[in-house]
């Protein structure tokens, strides 16, 4: 008997959580949701809330519907809580391209959100209703006269994914905003409107239940897939944008700064509920589909969505018709030229030069005010530059790492790579990266072969080591040539 209940309380231990660490026992979280009551981000909260609670020992979650905006009145409340872990929401992925396009009234920055977790893939499709008289995507693409399409608030990912859709497939749509939860296929069975873009899991019950049918897909199983549709490098591009998107669906996110700790126990229980049998189970019922990555690979994602190139931005600002903003942007510094006037850098998959200005761009390291001299090639800077501006000037470059060293003698050996402005002005390579110094006729001593010489006998080409104090303004103490 003695072995038996030793077998059972190992098991027992086994079984117990590992992550139950305790810190939310008895205590009340709220659960905001940024859209009103009924619709998939609402079940999948309220479901996921309702299990979550039990894995976390907590009192209980009070669930809090904030609608409005395009979920950007919710995302700001979350994004303002208290940092406790206490508080938590879900919202539209649609606010990845808002805060792309620095739309009006955001308080929050995606980025810095306590990612939790997601849930599910969220593929998206154009649903036609049944009762549309259409019975394909070429129908759809044939239209002459406008078809009305019901969409989420402005700013949603359904009104954002289904003006870029129209634009990329060049689509006859006449869009009619503010359709709420499943009030847009109640209007589509009314007859007001003939279909919609939306996530398929959420319209799927719509055309399980006989009323419409998927005319195109975008990611997911279903057929056709819309890319099939894509004309051009443009419309591929939008296409593949949405596409990428649609992996990170039904998100969780706490306030920034939430303690390791906490978060951690957080996302181990919201894990847990992801795996539970029961919830599984009546995410089936409910037909909510899942698809879960825990918060960790939640920030990833959302970090490399907000990380456009200038020209993903241009498409998506002209398709939503507004003026295209400032980028920002997370790279390494890949190099750094003309006194570390000119930065090499990485925007999206696309390697970008800019410039930072000595008067209108802020530069930080480590959280203190810098100047420019002090970065070096490999620090990690978050970097907002101007892509209309024909330099891509920075308006302001935030570096982590450690600073160049102030003062004392530098040595480079290169060959001339340019000269300029009567040989006074040097390019050459120092530390891999092209560099620029000045050749002073008093102050810098100029030989080349060994004899002295003046900077006028200076060529492109000449292999020389350069002597100079380090800094932001490079003057050389010493210029030892050979000639070719």
């Amino acid at each position: 008997m003695k072995k038996i209940l030793t077998a059972l309380a190992m098991t027992a231990s086994l079984a117990s959580p590992a992550w139950a660490q305790g810190y939310f026992e008895d205590k009340t979280i709220t659960y905001i949701i940024a859209t009103n009551p009924g619709g998939n981000y609402d079940a999948y909260a309220r479901l996921i809330g309702r299990h979550l609670e039990e894995k976390l020992g907590a009192d209980k979650i009070i669930f809090k519907n904030l609608p409005g905006a395009g979920h950007i009145i919710g995302a700001n409340t979350l994004f303002a809580a208290e940092p406790d872990g206490l508080t938590i929401g879900t919202f539209n992925t649609g606010l990845i391209y808002a805060q792309i396009l620095q739309r009006e009234g955001i308080k929050f920055k995606l980025n810095e959100f306590s990612w939790v977790g997601k849930a599910a893939a969220d593929a998206r499709a154009i649903v036609l209703s049944n009762n549309s008289g259409m019975s394909s995507f070429e129908d759809l693409m044939a239209a002459e006269k406008p078809v009305n399409f019901s969409a989420a608030g402005i700013g949603s990912a359904s009104f954002t994914e289904t003006k870029m859709l129209a634009d990329a497939l060049d689509l006859n749509i006449e869009m009619i905003p503010g359709y709420r939860g499943n009030e847009g296929e109640m209007a589509m069975l009314r007859g007001e409107v003939t279909g919609q873009i939306a996530s398929l899991g959420s319209l799927q019950p719509f055309i399980d239940a006989g009323n419409g049918f998927v005319a195109v897909a975008i990611g997911g199983n279903a057929e056709p897939q819309a890319i099939e549709y894509a004309e051009t490098d443009r419309a591929r591009a939008i296409v593949s944008l949405i596409d990428a998107m649609s992996n990170l669906g039904r998100l969780t996110a706490a306030p920034p700064g939430v303690p390791a700790d906490v978060l951690e126990e957080l996302r181990d229980g919201y894990m847990a509920v992801m795996s539970d049998p029961d919830f599984l189970a009546e995410a089936e019922k409910l037909g909510l589909s899942v698809e879960p990555a825990r918060g960790d690979e939640v920030a990833t994602l959302v970090e490399a969505a907000l990380n456009q190139n200038a020209e993903t931005v241009a498409i998506i600002s002209e398709a939503l018709n507004v003026k295209i903003p400032t980028i920002t942007v997370t790279s390494d510094i890949l190099a750094l030229a003309d006194r570390n006037k000119a930065v090499t850098f990485m925007s999206g998959d696309t390697e970008v030069t800019g410039e930072i200005s000595g008067s209108r761009t802020k530069v930080t390291l480590n959280g203190e005010t810098a100047e420019r001299g002090d970065l070096t090639v490999g620090m990690n800077c978050r970097i907002d530059y101007d892509p209309q501006h024909e330099a891509n000037e920075f308006k302001a470059i935030d570096c982590a790492g450690e600073a160049a060293a102030a003062g004392g003698m530098v040595s480079a050996s290169s060959e001339i790579l340019a000269l300029a402005d009567g040989n006074k002005e040097v390019t050459f390579l120092a530390d891999g990266t092209e560099t620029k110094g000045m050749v002073s006729g008093k102050r810098t001593a100029v030989t080349v072969d060994g004899a002295a010489a003046t900077r006028k006998e200076l060529a492109a080409g000449m292999s020389c080591d350069f002597t100079y104090e380090a800094g932001d303004e490079i003057e050389f103490k010493t210029a030892s040539c050979t000639s070719q």
